[in-house]
Formats: structure tokens, sequence, C-alpha cells
């Protein structure tokens, strides 16, 4: 093995020695469930942490063009956070700050989110957060009203922590994630330029 592999290769194994594997973003799809039951909807969704709901009245507004959800209360246990985002943000711990909320256990602040026919609304989530669960994880569910009923469309939690674009499964990189990109780059790039003694 030449000296310029001895070099990557060392490089690189201290590079991973450092990085805690939770440097890298973990996706998982469809994990919001909506239930309906006597006037109530449930909007669950389950944490590393255990299972974490909100509980909601969902009311006809009189043109019957939509519905309006009324959070009223939440499970206990958890610290969670669900607030209206768009397509695109990136939720994570100051998005979720700053936003109004819908659900708020921590604070116990409760508020509405109306669903127009046919036009979908994303809903953000932080689960933990608290001193009694200061794990973060976040993510997003598309709800839809068909005009009958109320559906999740689709959703998807990051379980490390770190935020992800809501309506998509892109979470943000730790920077040891991007470190890890940029050493393999530059050791590919550094392959490629020829030999100073090589014709």
């Amino acid at each position: 093995m030449n000296q310029r592999w001895k070099w990557a290769a060392a490089s690189l194994t201290l590079l991973l020695a450092t990085t805690p594997l939770w440097a890298f973003p973990v996706v998982e799809w469809n994990t919001v469930n909506l239930s309906y039951n006597n006037g109530t909807f449930t909007l669950s969704t389950e944490a590393l942490t255990g299972g974490a709901g909100v509980f909601c009245r969902g009311h006809y507004q009189e043109d019957g063009w939509g519905i309006i959800l009324d959070a009223d209360s939440s499970t206990i246990g958890i610290a969670l956070r669900f607030f209206e985002v768009n397509y695109g943000d990136l939720i994570d711990w100051d998005l979720a700050e700053a936003s109004a909320p819908f659900a708020d256990n921590i604070t116990a602040e409760y508020g509405s989110l109306l669903l127009n026919y046919d036009e979908p609304v994303y809903l953000g989530f932080r689960l933990g957060g608290a001193y009694y669960c200061p794990a973060a994880e976040y993510g997003w569910a598309q709800l839809y009203f068909d005009g009958d009923v109320v559906s999740v469309l689709s959703s998807a939690t990051e379980r490390t922590g770190l935020g992800i674009y809501a309506g998509t499964g892109v979470a943000i990189p730790e920077p040891a994630t991007a470190g890890l990109l940029i050493l393999g780059a530059s050791v590919l790039a550094w392959r490629r330029r020829p030999h100073p003694n090589r014709r």
C-alpha cells in the first residue's frame, strides 16, 4: 500500500471513530395515523420514547366545503407540539418554537386547524424536547379533507433530532455527516490527479 492510500485510510478511520451514529439522519415514512370515533379525531404517532397523540373534535363549516379540527387534549408522558407548516419548511426546534401551536402539552395550548375541501394541509410536529424527555424527533403529516372524511395522505418522522423538510423525506445532515462527504470527495479528487512521476 503506497503512502497516499495509508494517509487516506488513516484519515477515514479517524473520522469514522469520532463520528457518532446519531450524526446520520434516520427517516421513517407513514408514521402518523388518524382515527375517528364518536365525534373525536385522534391524531397519533409513535415516538422512539413511546406513543403520542392529539385528541380533537371536528365540525363542518356551514357551507360544507371545509371542516375545522379543534384540539382539546393530548397524551401525557412525552412532550409534544403540533403546528401548521407549509410544504418545504424546515421543521426543527426553531420552527416549532416560533409557530402557533395546534397542540402543545407542555404549555397546555390547543388551537384549531381548518381543512378546506380538496386542499391538503401540512402539520408539523416535535416529539420530546422537554426536561423530562430531552431527545427530540421531528416530522410532518399531510392531512386531506375529501368533503366527507379527513385522512392522512402521507407522513414522515426524522428520528435523530436533526430536522426534516415538510412533505419530504429529506433530513438535515449533522456537520459530521457533511465532513464525511467532503472527505470522500477530496479523496476521490486526489486519486484522480496523475502521479507526478507518471507520464
